[in-house]
This record gives C-alpha cells, structure tokens and sequence, in this order.
C-alpha cells in the first residue's frame, strides 16, 4: 500500500526539479488522495476486525464459560477450578504460557483419588489482571490468598510444569507447613538462560496491541493445540490481556529465578521430578544433555526424591503423556496417607 504513495510522491519531487510545475501538483494531488483512501479503508478494516473480535470473543465465552469460580485475591479475581474429595489436595500449576487447559487430561484422572485444583495467572485464562510484578514471590502469595479465601484447605501436593516449578518451589518455601510433598515436570531451572529476544518483545507486542482488532484471531495464532482444546482457548487466548501478562511474565524472568536461587533445600519433603526424555531425537544434543543436569539437579533439592524421565516425550509432559502425571501424583498420594495413618 506505501508503494503508490512513495511513486507519486517521487515523481512529484523529480517534477519540480525538472521545473514540470503541472505534472508536479497533479502528481500531489493524487499523493493526497491515495493517502486519504488509505487512512478511510485503514479506519473501516480496523471498525470491522474489532467488530467481528468482539463478537468472535463473545461466542467464544458464552460457548466456554469459566468451568470453575472466580474468587477475589485483593482488588482482583482469580479463576480456580476444584474437584474430587479427599486429602492432601493437589494443586496443578502451569507454565509460562498456557492457562488450567494444560491438565485438561492430568485433572479428572487426579480427581478420581483425591482433591485436585487447577488455576489460571493473573491475566491468563479467565482470571483478571493485576497490576503486581510477575515474580514467583509474588505468584506463591496470590495461590496462597486465593487457596485460602476459596476455602480450600492444606495439606497441598503442589505440581508444577515449567515456570510453574518457580512458583511451587516458592510456595513450599514461604508456606512450608502446608505443603506434604511437590511434583516438579521438567521445571525451570534458576541456572537455564531462558532468554526473552527482540524478536520475541516485538512479537508478543505486535499481539498484543493487534489484538482487539482480531487480528491473532482470523489468522490463528493464539489457538494451538489439539481441537478440543483449541476451541476452548479461543474463548481467551486472543485476547490482548493474555498477550501482555505473558510478556510482562517472560521479562520478569530473570528476576524470579534469582529469588528461587536464593531458596535453601526442600529438606525431607518428599519431592518427584518428571522431566523430558533427552534422548528422544531432539536437535540439540548439548542443550537436552544441560537440561537434564539441571533436571538432577533440581532432584537433589531434597533428600527424599524420585527422579523420573518421561520416555519418547519432550516439554509438553501434561498434555503428550498425562498418564505418568497422574500415576506419579497417586503413589505420593497414596505413600502419604500411609505415612499419615502409621503416625497415628
């Protein structure tokens, strides 16, 4: 579209300079036009994307509420999703960018032997922003207010996938006499240079700020995954909040894995690490063989560990491979119980 401009601005330019005064002011007369048909069809194209986002994210919820509750945190609500009975209650936390869809298959099966929770960050999913740093501090205090003012009580089994290995650490820590055992799945490390490039600040800006003009939604960007699950994080997932708690999470990066290095050992809380095969195939021999050093690593947090490797499955360990999440999170279930009633 800048290419009929930039000509008739040019030949206007190379027309007075030649002292061709006529062809020179049609020449920018018709600069001004095209520039004016632009800015209306610019104007109209924008009126319509943000029409139909609107009207796309409104079907979108309306066809997938929230399946849980939103509870208030302190001037901001959060969206939870519990089910099942009995003790302890797990709690499933996320990675950096996903939402409680990720333990759409781990949750139900966990939910068959014991109470389980699922929850979404502040401006993921169905929950509200909040205007909080997004370090793994402050993530342990807002699961910690929002367990609480939920009802919901400990002891926890806190499972954490990725980024949510810093804020299952952190609660473990802060709130130590409510959590009996952690489940880590190929958590971040504190020592993994995750990295957030130029191109990446760019991107998740461009989403952002594209966003409620539709744009991520028409061309699809924002609803990845199988179909079942595609079609529910249409319900949230293109919307310009998601896009900027996830970059403002991805900046605060850095930050939050030097409060988790900072953490002492886990003692003898009991604590399983599910990490990813690093010899499943992958491209990069010398990083997978780094990870999962960092893998061990993190299993020597506690003298009372189990270290488990998902055989032929890479990152995405809770939606590739929930069986073994959910068959790691029964044997500690049901160790604890054993240990609880022997204490009696």
């Amino acid at each position: 579209m800048a290419c009929l401009p930039i000509a008739l601005l040019l030949i206007a330019v190379l027309a007075w300079l030649t002292n061709h005064a006529d062809p020179a002011r049609a020449s920018l007369r018709w600069f001004r036009y095209v520039i004016a048909a632009e800015v209306v069809l610019g104007i109209v194209v924008a009126g319509f994307g943000f029409i139909y986002e609107n009207v796309s994210a409104a079907r979108a919820s309306r066809r997938y509420p929230a399946p849980g509750k939103l509870v208030d945190v302190g001037g901001y609500r959060l969206h939870l999703d519990c089910a099942g009975q009995g003790t302890p209650t797990v709690v499933l936390i996320y990675g950096m960018s996903g939402s409680y869809l990720d333990w759409f298959w781990v949750q139900p099966d966990i939910a068959k032997f014991t109470r389980v929770c699922s929850y979404d960050r502040p401006g993921y999913g169905w929950s509200e922003l909040s205007t909080k740093p997004r370090l793994a501090s402050v993530a342990a205090e807002e699961l910690h207010t929002l367990l609480v003012n939920a009802g919901e009580k400990p002891p926890f089994i806190l499972v954490g996938h990725s980024l949510g290995g810093f804020d299952a650490l952190m609660y473990a820590h802060k709130f130590a006499g409510e959590v009996s055992g952690v489940v880590l799945i190929d958590a971040a490390h504190p020592d993994w240079n995750l990295g957030f490039s130029a191109d990446e600040r760019r991107r998740l800006r461009f989403l952002q700020f594209s966003a409620p003009f539709g744009i991520p939604r028409w061309r699809k960007w924002c609803v990845q995954g199988p179909p079942v699950l595609a079609v529910r994080k249409a319900a949230f997932n293109c919307q310009s909040h998601i896009f900027k708690a996830n970059y403002e999470l991805w900046d605060a990066y850095p930050q939050s894995a030097r409060e988790i290095r900072a953490l002492g050992s886990l003692g003898t809380l009991p604590l399983v690490v599910i990490s990813r095969d690093p010899d499943r195939g992958a491209r990069n021999v010398d990083s997978e063989r780094r990870w999962a050093q960092l893998q061990e690593n993190l299993a020597g947090l506690s003298s009372n560990s189990t270290h488990v490797v998902a055989k032929g499955i890479g990152h995405a360990i809770p939606l590739d491979n929930p069986n073994i999440v959910v068959e790691q999170t029964r044997k500690l279930v049901e160790r604890l119980r054993a240990e609880a009633t022997q204490g009696r």
